[in-house]
């Protein structure tokens, strides 16, 4: 596949390479491929969530918050 970086971001694909974040184009636009992937996912999971509440399957609040503190505490514990 041949491809052709816009011209307005040779300086950042020059510069992140040059920091060794990536060892070549190609890396850049793995990651960035990695990255639209990710965001379409999180998308998708964000919908099914509100798909969720307005079929009435919503979580309490309060139940959530708790969750959440047993899980930092959890993580805080291995510590």
């Amino acid at each position: 596949m041949g491809l052709e970086i816009p011209s307005n971001y040779d300086a950042v694909v020059r510069q992140l390479i040059s920091e060794g974040k990536f060892q070549n184009e190609a890396e850049i636009v793995i990651e960035g491929i990695r990255l639209v992937v990710a965001r379409e996912n999180l998308h998708a999971d964000i919908q099914a969530g509100i798909d969720e509440l307005d079929a009435g399957q919503g979580i309490d609040a309060t139940e959530v918050y708790a969750e959440a503190r047993r899980r930092i505490k959890a993580a805080f514990d291995k510590l």
